[in-house]
């Protein structure tokens, strides 16, 4: 559950923090609430507005104390600094944006790259060089930022999540990978369009549930319910590639997966609710156990992810780089998914998790405990 701040509380310095301080709070009684109602919430975090205006390091870096202070002061987990717009950019190095993250781990945050039909390619090269940076400090870093292109806001989802500078609320998304190979193991869909219904009866169930307990909670603290990302998110113990295998009777990355990931997006864009986020199907590379095993088979690549994201909500979540990969293909990765992005208007992203350089050329070596370490496939 993502609590999505409003612009007034980032202009008073120790009154900003208070103010800051007194939301998260508040999310954090809605997160009881949902939790005494039967519902696991796994993380309550906070949400900052985007930047669009030149921003000086010294202010970033002052942003990110106050709101890591006021996280501390709540008891809330963890927070998106913002999304820096490409105008944010002009007065900010990337070893500017990697310094804040590396020294607030508890922080994420994000980079525009499009925004409509343009990529911007300088937000792009910048990214790539966040990435890079962000590989030579701390080897985990690179979870927690992402180059966004075409998401809106107030999406629930980390790192690519940022208010609209409104009202504060609330959007949340759902772990729900897991009910939904439950479900496809019992019902045994015999074909895609029943895979299509299966995906939507048992999202909207959920949905329904949870907003029935969700809104109200909301309305009792004063805040704005900016809706649910459909998206399907993966638990360390429950990846969503079993579920397209088991729906469509496929190895993920073999002929079908394609068409599988069509049906499924439709199932989850069928909701017929308010959504935030990507309301489509998410491929986390190193989240989910069955894509690791097939990346490291060399069954996929960033290439035939990227292909998916044709029909869903992908982008390029999670791709394990060696640390020899040079600067300029992280960069052209990113203006990939950019360009994919503008076309479809679309919203996509690119996590890319860079090894630092030396690193052991032959696995992932990640501390993260979401994400699963492979071999890289050999050439």
């Amino acid at each position: 559950m993502t609590l999505c701040l409003p612009d007034s509380v980032f202009q008073g310095g120790r009154a900003g923090v208070a103010g800051i301080s007194a939301y998260g709070e508040r999310a954090l009684r809605i997160g009881d609430e949902i939790t005494r109602a039967g519902f696991d919430v796994q993380t309550v975090r906070l949400s900052s507005p985007a930047l669009d205006e030149p921003v000086h390091r010294e202010q970033l870096h002052t942003r990110a104390a106050d709101l890591t202070a006021a996280c501390r002061r709540a008891g809330v987990g963890s927070a998106s600094l913002t999304a820096l717009r490409p105008a944010a950019l002009a007065r900010l190095q990337p070893c500017d944006v990697a310094d804040v993250l590396a020294d607030h781990p508890s922080l994420f945050l994000s980079v525009v790259v499009a925004d409509g039909a343009e990529v911007d390619h300088c937000a792009a090269a910048f990214s790539g060089a966040v990435i890079r940076e962000l590989a030579g400090r701390d080897r985990d870093a690179n979870f927690r930022f992402a180059a966004i292109a075409n998401l809106g806001p107030n999406a629930p989802l980390f790192p690519g999540s940022y208010s609209d500078g409104g009202d504060a609320g609330v959007s949340v998304a759902l772990q729900s990978a897991g009910a939904l190979l439950a479900h496809a193991r019992a019902a045994k869909p015999g074909d895609l369009a029943e895979a299509t219904r299966l995906t939507e009866r048992c999202l909207r169930a959920q949905l329904d549930a949870l907003q029935e307990v969700l809104v109200p909670s909301c309305e009792r603290q004063g805040l704005l319910f900016h809706g649910a990302d459909p998206s399907p998110a993966c638990a360390p113990d429950a990846g969503i590639a079993e579920f397209l295998e088991t729906v469509g009777g496929i190895g993920f990355g073999s002929p079908g997966t394609v068409a599988t990931c069509a049906a499924v997006t439709a199932g989850i864009r069928s909701m017929g609710r308010p959504t935030v986020g990507y309301a489509g199907l998410m491929l986390p590379v190193l989240e989910d156990r069955v894509l690791a095993r097939a990346w490291q088979e060399g069954r996929i690549d960033a290439d035939s992810v990227l292909a998916y994201s044709s029909v869903c909500g992908a982008g390029l979540d999670t791709i394990p780089l060696p640390g020899s990969t040079p600067e300029h293909e992280v960069v052209a990765m990113i203006t990939d998914m950019a360009a994919l992005s503008a076309r479809w208007r679309k919203p996509l992203s690119a996590r890319l998790m860079l090894a630092p350089a030396g690193s052991d050329p032959r696995r992932t070596e990640f501390r993260a405990p979401q994400v699963v370490n492979i071999d890289y496939p050999t050439a």
